[in-house]
């Protein structure tokens, strides 16, 4: 007979609305501990034939019950652990996309087991490396047929997948990524008036009145037919509202959140790095070459490796090919760049693709940093440095904080000794006095116990050190 565990020795969510289960932690295990009116529902949902559909196609967090008996509960369900936890802002569009289809996906096979999804936002989706699946298991509701064809969760996922998606679509690089990290950014509103702009040339206050009906409309339509009858059963117009609502309620329909998605199916958002890997083939790069004999004879108990400014990842595809790291975190703060590495590696087990700017990281006040969520036993920094330093005032200690907070065991970073030298040897740029290769290293050994440091190429210096 398991020990029975007492809610006080369980870490939980600081705040939810799941009236299905509650969310805790135990040691590094994730387990729910069910609600007893919900028992039935959840027996159903683990042996009716859904959840093993839904997992199969990877589209949901493995999910089984628990041998941890918890004070309170009949019954614990647990689920997968993911290694790397992310967030929405830091995702490219493709990731976006999938994230979309992979929610559209869920819906429909809990559709056949006459189920649907209702809280479908954007942060109950986590990258598990390279594959999108949906992790809160009591966003499952029963279907109420009285609702037709009406998908009750279209309108949390068309504010949390359609609105950021048509942004990038239209070609607007920060206010799609800044939605999810500021709660209010960008409303219904804000949307309506980008899509429909004839809607102000006569005033705003038409304006107002056009969204208030669009709005309305789709609210209505969409809402689950149980909330309508509690929030207007006793109003005098209970019949026309209802009416109303079974007019248009087929319209807001999972085939309709299909089809917008696919409406806004490419990116316009340009940036400045996204080629600069266009032409890079690590394996006739006589610098990469050494950097990867570098990790497998000097870092062999090395097997996660995160890389910051990634690029396309073309080089950190090509440590994972032929070392013996098995697990990839691969990141940029170019979206498009970002981009390449994640549909060069969709669906893979072991490369998660992350959009991250390493010395000025973002994440809303009620997420986990970055340093608390991914580690790697080695983390990289090629040919980036010269850029922070030179041109952005970064300073170096700061610099060497951030990889300190993200590896446990090892760095490997380059010094540019020329800076901005961009090929032509009769015309570098100057540099600061103080910035010397005897200042990088002082630095570097200070923060790291030093292991080698040698010249690669023309402007490129290694160093590689182990965490103190």
């Amino acid at each position: 007979m398991s020990e029975v565990i007492k809610r006080e020795e369980l870490k939980t969510l600081e705040f939810s609305i799941d009236q299905i289960c509650t969310l805790f932690f135990y040691g590094d295990r994730v387990v729910r501990g069910v609600n007893s009116e919900y028992i039935e529902q959840v027996n159903d949902m683990m042996s009716g034939g859904m959840l093993d559909e839904l997992i199969t196609k990877k589209l949901f967090v493995k999910t089984w019950i628990s041998d941890l008996k918890i004070e309170g509960f009949d019954l614990v369900i647990e689920h997968e652990n993911i290694e790397f936890w992310n967030y929405p802002y830091e995702w490219s569009f493709s990731m976006l996309q999938d994230a979309a289809n992979t929610v559209l996906d869920c819906n429909e096979v809990a559709n056949k087991y006459g189920y649907e999804l209702f809280d479908v936002h954007a942060f109950n989706v986590v990258f598990n490396m390279a594959q999108p699946v949906y992790v809160d298991f009591g966003s499952f509701i029963k279907v109420d047929t009285r609702n037709g064809k009406a998908w009750t969760g279209f309108n949390n996922f068309y504010n949390s997948f359609y609105m950021p998606l048509y942004l990038y679509n239209k070609g607007f690089s920060d206010l799609s990524n800044s939605i999810y990290l500021y709660n209010g950014f960008f409303s219904d509103k804000d949307l309506f008036l980008l899509r429909h702009k004839y809607s102000t040339f006569l005033g705003s206050s038409i304006g107002d009145k056009l969204f208030k009906l669009h709005n309305g409309k789709r609210r209505l339509s969409a809402a689950r037919y149980s909330r309508v009858i509690d929030k207007y059963g006793k109003h005098n117009k209970i019949d026309l509202i209802l009416k109303l609502k079974r007019t248009f309620q087929n319209l807001y329909s999972t085939n309709k959140a299909r089809k917008i998605i696919k409406s806004v199916s490419k990116s316009r958002v340009d940036s400045y790095w996204k080629d600069y890997h266009n032409d890079k083939k690590p394996s006739e790069d006589r610098r990469f070459l050494r950097i990867t004999e570098v990790i497998k004879n000097n870092l062999k108990d090395g097997k996660s490796l995160i890389e910051l400014a990634s690029n396309q990842g073309k080089f950190a595809n090509f440590v994972l090919e032929n070392t013996q790291i098995t697990k990839l975190i691969a990141t940029d703060y170019d979206k498009n760049a970002l981009d390449h590495i994640y549909k060069r590696n969709q669906g893979r087990e072991d490369v998660l693709p992350l959009l991250y700017d390493f010395v000025r990281p973002n994440n809303r006040s009620n997420t986990r940093i970055v340093s608390d969520r991914i580690e790697g036993d080695i983390v990289m920094a090629l040919a980036v440095t010269h850029h922070l330093i030179l041109t952005q005032d970064v300073g170096l200690s700061h610099i060497f904080n951030v990889l300190e907070s993200i590896t446990s065991k090892y760095i490997i970073v380059e010094f540019m000794p020329l800076g901005l030298y961009s090929g032509d040897m009769n015309n570098i740029p100057p540099v600061p006095e103080f910035y010397t290769l005897e200042w990088f290293k002082e630095a570097f050994s200070d923060k790291f116990e030093y292991i080698l440091d040698e010249e690669v190429d023309i402007n490129r210096h290694l160093f590689v050190g182990r965490l103190k």
